[in-house]
């Protein structure tokens, strides 16, 4: 059996569940920031002290499977708040983020149990502390270029890729994507907004900004 890092130790305790064994997961992946990942100089420095303290990530399952329990199909979003900008972290490590994670409602309780373990697991330094794991009919939806994904009445997001931008300074690349992804590209987010939840009282609406990567995730 796999060991297990900090951050599934906590979150076991959050779902009341049983550990899981193994995990194979692999789909589309897609997150935006409340700052641009690609901007000029002044720009980027001055959000940098000032915001880029969240994020919405946000997961499309196409195949996977958590010990015996099949995944395909279903979508996971995680809506990250940190004191500090995400690209830093106190004392070497991620402690200050907290997480809340909404689990496609079309998932059993196993399923959801499974998938919370899972990312948590692997996600544990970017994730932080899981303070919140609930179900929700999440809409993730690509057509070309552009993406769309929902949890109603709380997360939106909105993105296509990259388009030109009115800085007059030449745009340089200030983040990497938060977890690990491949065919990665930088996109325009028309729309990041998160309303809040009685967990994450944090709220937030972002237009137009070069804040999203839209890559393949596999673990």
């Amino acid at each position: 059996m796999k060991m297990f890092t900090a951050g599934a130790a906590a979150l076991l305790s959050v779902l009341g569940t049983a550990a899981f064994a193994s995990a194979t997961l692999k789909g589309e992946y897609i997150e935006a920031r409340t700052c641009n990942v690609y901007i000029g100089a002044c720009h980027a420095n001055g959000e940098r002290v000032t915001t880029g303290r969240e994020a919405i990530m946000a997961w499309n399952i196409k195949e996977g499977m958590i010990d015996n329990l099949k995944m395909n199909g279903l979508k996971v979003v995680a809506v990250v708040v940190a004191k500090d900008n995400l690209a830093e972290c106190e004392n070497g490590g991620c402690g200050s983020r907290k997480t809340v994670l909404f689990v496609d409602s079309k998932a059993t309780e196993a399923q959801r149990e499974a998938l919370a373990w899972a990312l948590g697991d692997k996600y544990a330094k970017t994730l932080g502390t899981i303070v919140k794991v609930k179900a929700a009919p999440i809409s993730f939806n690509k057509k070309g270029e552009e993406y769309s994904i929902r949890v109603p009445d709380v997360a939106e997001l909105k993105a296509t890729s990259l388009k030109k931008s009115c800085c007059v300074m030449p745009h340089e690349v200030w983040y990497q994507p938060l977890i690990d992804v491949k065919n990665s590209f930088i996109g325009t987010c028309a729309v990041n907004e998160f309303k809040g939840t009685p967990e994450m009282a944090t709220k937030w609406r972002h237009t137009d900004e070069n804040s999203t990567y839209v890559g393949d995730f596999s673990f």
